[in-house]
């Protein structure tokens, strides 16, 4: 009797456990909106200005909103593997290097400056970031009402530099009719790279099904290649860099699968 009623608790424990780690995994869906700021876009010039070396100007662009998409699977209690679609975007705030230019950099298109209106205004443009990342992430606490997590990502981004149009702060060598005292300068291209991300934050547990995600994130990976077309004879060629972004979002997370039975 004590034997059979061994075996029929051990079968009970069994059952419990087997359901207990089936709700342990399944699929998700996530959204997250926030906000991103990213470094200065450096880059380097194919092309020698009238130094011998090359034009190395920082892209910087300004401040603005991010958004990104997932859909992921928990494997078990604590990972979860999840593909994440991100849009970050972000008009460009100046395009110019450091002291010892031969061109200090860009300055806003049709402007011409004098000695009473000096001033070297913004040019126009924007910069775009599409990305498409698969990301490993690690649940410290996922029982918790507040869980924190860490995780890291591997993908592509593809970064559209839009519309960039400005007149040069200055212009080397003999002004003449093929070298004029103003010319211009225009970027609008877009080049796909390898990158990758970082990611922490914190979930809070509003429901058994919907977390609320606070993640940051910092991406980066390869050089990209924007060529450039100068008005004149200054043409700096394709400008090269590194993008790197940061950003911090708030997002909603469903989990498609049914909660734990009770114990």
């Amino acid at each position: 009797m004590k034997f059979k009623l061994l075996a029929g608790a051990a079968m009970a424990a069994v059952c419990v456990a087997s359901g207990a780690s089936a709700a342990d995994t399944g699929w998700y869906g996530a959204v997250d909106l926030g906000y991103h700021w990213p470094d200065s876009f450096a880059l380097k010039s194919s092309n020698n200005a009238s130094t011998g070396q090359p034009y190395a100007w920082d892209l910087s662009q300004k401040e603005d909103w991010a958004g990104f998409a997932r859909l992921g699977y928990r494997v078990s209690n604590n990972w979860r593997v999840e593909l994440e679609g991100g849009y970050r975007t972000g008009d460009v705030n100046s395009f110019r290097g450091g002291a010892g230019q031969a061109i200090v950099g860009v300055c806003a298109p049709g402007v011409i400056r004098t000695a009473a209106s000096p001033t070297c205004g913004a040019p126009s443009g924007s910069v775009q970031v599409w990305s498409l990342m698969g990301n490993v992430i690690y649940d410290f606490a996922p029982d918790a009402v507040i869980n924190p997590f860490l995780g890291a990502g591997l993908g592509a981004s593809q970064i559209k530099v839009d519309g960039l149009q400005g007149q040069f702060s200055n212009v080397t060598g003999t002004i003449s009719a093929a070298n004029p005292a103003y010319q211009n300068l225009s970027i609008s291209k877009s080049d796909t790279t390898i990158a990758y991300q970082l990611i922490a934050g914190a979930a809070w547990k509003a429901t058994d099904l919907l977390n609320v995600d606070l993640t940051y994130r910092y991406l980066g990976g390869a050089d990209s290649s924007f060529k450039s077309t100068g008005s004149a004879a200054l043409q700096p060629g394709v400008f090269k860099g590194p993008y790197r972004d940061a950003s911090v979002t708030v997002g909603l997370r469903y989990s498609f699968a049914p909660p734990p039975p009770p114990p």
